[in-house]
């Protein structure tokens, strides 16, 4: 039976003190180079991408610099002042260019709200207004006013309804199901693994595809040309290239512990292969069997 949940106020006092990483970064395209000034990194979008700063999870799932448009050729690491050091008209055009560019990090809000920042936070855009967030205006808002945004702009990444679970389950599945992480990084291979292995460290993991493989293969798991899973299966999901794109593991006939991305707002969660067709139907299925 389908429940809605929602984070606890625990997970989201969390949030709100790691939601913003501290490091500040804008996009930019070469139009705005001879505009900044030198207390900045200014950091070439090839550059950028093979950095391990800012490949880090924390990095890269607040910022989602996987939407990151072609456009977009370098990127600012502001430290503070920055903002402060731009002229005004430079400030305005580069706070629109980041709702154009969709950095992540930025917030829809009510015309009501906006009377809690300052104008070099706000963009208006098309009739609506946006927050564009860093750590410093971040951290001054009040601990309620974070709760609310987190909240409106966490449902936008998953659905918050889940299965409920019986005694039939594993127990080491019970403390997660329809719950949420406190921080990013943790996926949709981690979970799998956790379920197979019992190894609670295993699920907070950043794991990656040949990793997880890997792993699955030492649990005792091959792959079978069964396309019906079976209590304690693994789904595996293929895209045409040949890659891994997502994995999630069966507890019972038409019931999966599954966690749909690596952000802190996808949680684990216990859904039905209606649900795992909607997200994942598209990809190949391989089922993957404890010998």
């Amino acid at each position: 039976m389908m429940y809605a949940f929602e984070p606890t106020i625990d997970v989201l006092e969390a949030w709100s003190h790691t939601f913003v990483p501290e490091e500040t970064l804008y996009w930019i395209d070469s139009s705005f180079l001879e505009s900044l000034p030198s207390s900045c990194l200014v950091i070439p979008r090839q550059e950028f991408f093979h950095h391990p700063l800012y490949r880090r999870p924390d990095i890269t799932n607040p910022y989602v610099t996987w939407q990151m448009g072609q456009e977009v050729t370098y990127i600012v690491h502001a430290f503070s002042p920055f903002l402060h050091e731009l002229q005004d008209q430079v400030r305005k055009r580069l706070l629109e260019y980041q709702v154009t560019t969709h950095r992540g990090l930025i917030l829809p809000i009510s015309v009501t709200q906006t009377t809690n920042w300052s104008d070099d936070a706000i963009v208006e855009k098309d009739g609506a207004h946006f927050l564009v967030l860093h750590h410093a205006n971040w951290n001054a808002l009040k601990m309620e006013m974070r709760y609310s945004l987190l909240l409106d702009y966490a449902k936008e990444w998953d659905t918050w309804e889940g299965e409920t679970y019986d005694d039939s389950i594993a127990s080491h599945l019970k403390g997660y199901v329809n719950r949420f992480p406190i921080k990013d990084g943790s996926n949709c291979l981690a979970a799998t693994l956790f379920a197979i292995t019992g190894n609670e460290e295993m699920v907070h993991q950043w794991i990656h595809p040949e990793t997880f493989l890997q792993t699955l293969k030492l649990s005792g798991y091959d792959s079978v040309e069964d396309h019906r899973p079976t209590a304690g299966d693994v789904m595996t999901f293929w895209n045409t290239q040949g890659q891994l794109v997502h994995a999630c593991y069966c507890v019972r006939e038409d019931l999966y512990f599954n966690k749909h991305g690596q952000v802190r707002f996808n949680p684990w969660k216990l859904i039905q292969s209606d649900e795992l067709k909607t997200h994942w139907g598209t990809y190949r299925l391989q089922i993957a069997r404890k010998k």
